[in-house]
């Protein structure tokens, strides 16, 4: 299920969103085999196997024709595709191929990344969504050629991130050569992205992506993108560890459609407000995959300083529902939950399920097998250091 909702009744009781949506399940499949890497626990790899064997068996349209490989949003939402929200439903077991040395479902994957692909614009961008209503053949025929005209990591990110992955798992040329086209258009703008909530959001989300590409094509230019987006990241920093919320230009679409459903948290630059839904909850992870690609202990302390804020911000609750969870967003001067009433879209006690508290925990877990993980890039190489 996809968590706990905004809205609280007049009893007090908040709802839970029951949606069974493809990347919160995928994202908690990480989480739980992680887990298992670390604990020796073979419930939880049993559970992580069941979660991105859902993913695969429930949410992939595997009809012969233009739509196969596609991967459904939710549930509910059957015929919509967000790139990014697919992505990151198959990352968790394509690092698990990685990672384990196996095939097993691997061609399922690539399915979904070809689906992708061919409704991936000429500049390495999609729109971002597709509906399979509007999918005529040429609308189909329009999508891969011409340009997608999105150069956001909100919407293209992880998808870049996944086909580097998988390039590096397969070989396929042309994961790798949509990964380079699609950042290399992010990177043309930057930093002024198509940013929806944040810039903040957009360079936190930006990480993961870099360090793989520069894992699969030890560019130096790509090395460059890579370090450029993390230092300019630190202008955001706060001493509790967490990255604020700022908008150079206040140009986030979200910020101009206040109170109309799901709106920014930012409401001036320098306010103590840290995003954990979409801004800090990537960077664990990103973190620690950008030092295991590269080596630099930097990025290691960059992870250690994001986990200890985590741990801070950490609900502890004898509601066993959210003990051990993390909110929607937190005022880190005052470390106490923050919500935004233009935001109604997210209330202060909305938990995601993915996102938030998968992402998070995931993270930390990769970190923690850091002794198992690191040498297995290292047998790759672009291992250098920040200086």
């Amino acid at each position: 299920m996809e968590g706990l909702g905004t809205e609280i009744d007049y009893s007090g009781r908040q709802r839970v969103s029951r949606i069974r949506r493809a990347d919160c399940i995928g994202e908690l499949a990480l989480a739980y085999w992680l887990h298992s890497r670390v604990s020796g626990d073979s419930r939880s790899d049993r559970i992580s196997g069941r979660l991105a064997g859902y993913v695969l068996d429930h949410f992939v349209c595997r009809e012969p024709g233009p739509l196969f490989g596609m991967m459904r949003w939710t549930d509910e939402a059957w015929g919509v595709c967000y790139q990014d929200d697919a992505a990151r439903a198959l990352l968790p077991h394509l690092f698990r191929c990685l990672y384990e040395g196996t095939t097993e479902r691997l061609k399922e994957c690539e399915d979904v990344l070809l689906f992708l692909i061919r409704t991936t614009g000429t500049d390495g961008t999609r729109p971002s969504r597709t509906d399979n209503h509007l999918l005529t053949e040429e609308a189909l025929e329009r999508l891969r050629t011409t340009p997608g005209n999105l150069p956001s990591a909100h919407y293209n990110a992880y998808y870049y991130a996944a086909l580097s992955v998988a390039y590096r798992l397969t070989g396929r040329e042309q994961f790798r050569e949509t990964a380079i086209k699609g950042l290399s258009s992010i990177m043309a703008v930057y930093p002024a992205t198509r940013r929806e909530q944040s810039q903040t959001q957009e360079l936190c989300r930006l990480i993961l992506p870099l360090s793989w590409l520069y894992a699969v094509t030890g560019s130096e230019e790509h090395r460059e993108w890579l370090y450029r987006v993390a230092g300019d990241l630190q202008a955001f920093a706060h001493d509790s560890g967490a990255y604020v919320e700022w908008d150079e230009g206040y140009l986030a679409a979200m910020r101009h459609r206040a109170g109309e459903g799901e709106s920014s948290l930012l409401a001036r630059n320098g306010d103590p407000v840290a995003d954990l839904l979409y801004s800090n909850n990537w960077l664990p992870l990103a973190w620690i995959q950008a030092y295991f690609v590269t080596g630099d202990r930097w990025f290691r302390q960059k992870w250690l300083e994001t986990v200890r804020f985590f741990l801070g911000a950490q609900i502890v609750s004898p509601d066993s529902q959210i003990d051990g969870a993390w909110a929607r967003a937190l005022d880190v001067e005052r470390m106490e939950v923050f919500g935004s009433p233009a935001d109604s879209g997210w209330g202060p006690w909305a938990i995601e399920s993915g996102w938030t508290v998968a992402e998070i925990a995931a993270g930390m877990l990769m970190g923690l097998l850091e002794d198992e993980l690191l040498p297995l890039h290292a047998a790759v190489g672009h291992h250098q250091t920040k200086g």
